[in-house]
């Protein structure tokens, strides 16, 4: 048996959307746990009839303790862990289940549409030596453009992998993971109550010498942050104090604390108001698109030649602020146009 760990804050029909493409995305006995941490009985009220069991939480208890909350119902084996927000493509869990033969945890590749033409971002294993990095970058424009050029090339790796390919960290928008594994790595530190929970758990599951893949096979469309976009300002607020938190466990405290003092405002790129269209003059450019002006995360777009790209509807709509959008060479790492969509 696999078991299926939704945690819901507020997303009561995403949620009922992602059990529905789950269940059709395993050929074996699927187990679905919900976690509802909403504090709203009419969430409860529209969860009940899809999970198999439906715990509701007395408080919000973030995602990590929902996830906690969840494991302890699990039957299964195998745990697929899933944010609300998440459509599996047919046979996803399939996949991701048959790779843990050889893996203790594994993730699919993530799309932010319907299309599945715009990749999400790989995971971001973030160290003290890479956040020093970050520092710098908002400290010096030059560290900066050398820094984006080359997580740039590391995007366009990713999103080239074709074959189950060792990583050391994944989204936790998804995560297939064996139970015993899961448990033996003490489950997920519920100080993290909003970011950076999945990349100390994975962090901690690589010093035990488990292996961790991306399944390209696996394929999910994932509107991310739309439980944390009801709440942009609280969200700020936490994704702060996990990365401190997260800084200080794993650098301790004077170092998390001296890197902070050290990090400026990050450093943008100037963008042009776009209306319609992108043109794109080659295959050798890739679209990025990030809610972010330093694109330090961003989805990809890899257009077939020239011609004009659209953005998705649905990718507007899910960003609630302005939305970043340029154009890349592959062949340099260098940002040919960049623009901006205003909400």
């Amino acid at each position: 048996m696999i078991s299926l760990v939704v945690v819901n804050y507020r997303t009561a029909a995403m949620a009922a959307e992602a059990v529905r493409s789950a269940r059709e995305a395993s050929s074996s006995p699927l187990q679905v746990v919900i976690v509802d941490n909403s504090e709203d009985p009419r969430e409860a009220d529209a969860l009940r009839g899809i999970a198999d069991e439906l715990i509701v939480s007395d408080r919000n208890r973030g995602y990590a303790g929902g996830a906690n909350l969840g494991r302890r119902a699990c039957s299964g084996e195998t745990i697929v862990l899933a944010n609300p927000d998440v459509v599996f493509d047919a046979e996803a869990i399939d996949h991701l289940h048959a790779a843990l033969a050889k893996a203790a945890v594994a993730g699919p590749a993530l799309f932010w549409d319907a299309a599945q033409t715009w990749h999400l971002p790989p995971g971001d294993l973030t160290t003290g030596t890479g956040k020093l990095d970050e520092v710098l970058a908002s400290r010096t424009r030059s560290w900066f453009e050398v820094r984006d050029r080359r997580r740039f090339r590391r995007r366009v790796a990713f999103w080239s992998l074709r074959k189950t390919t060792p990583v050391r960290m994944l989204s936790g928008a998804v995560m297939a993971i064996r139970a015993a594994d899961l448990d033996r790595a003490g489950g997920f530190d519920e100080r993290f109550r909003l970011y950076f929970e999945e990349t100390d758990l994975l962090r901690r599951m690589g010093e035990l010498h488990n292996r961790i893949v991306y399944v390209p096979a696996a394929r999910c469309r994932h509107l991310y942050n739309q439980s944390a976009a009801q709440v942009p300002a609280e969200a700020a607020s936490r994704f702060a104090e996990s990365e401190i938190l997260y800084l200080e466990k794993w650098s301790g405290p004077f170092a998390a604390r001296l890197l902070k003092r050290l990090e400026r405002s990050p450093q943008g790129y100037e963008a042009a108001s776009l209306q319609g269209g992108i043109e794109i003059d080659g295959k050798e450019d890739v679209v990025e698109a990030s809610p972010l002006a330093t694109f330090a995360t961003a989805a990809g777009h890899f257009p077939r030649g020239a011609g004009t790209v659209t953005l998705p509807a649905e990718v507007t709509r899910s960003v609630a602020g302005e939305l970043y959008v340029r154009v890349v060479s592959v062949s340099t790492g260098r940002p040919l146009r960049t623009y901006k969509i205003e909400p």
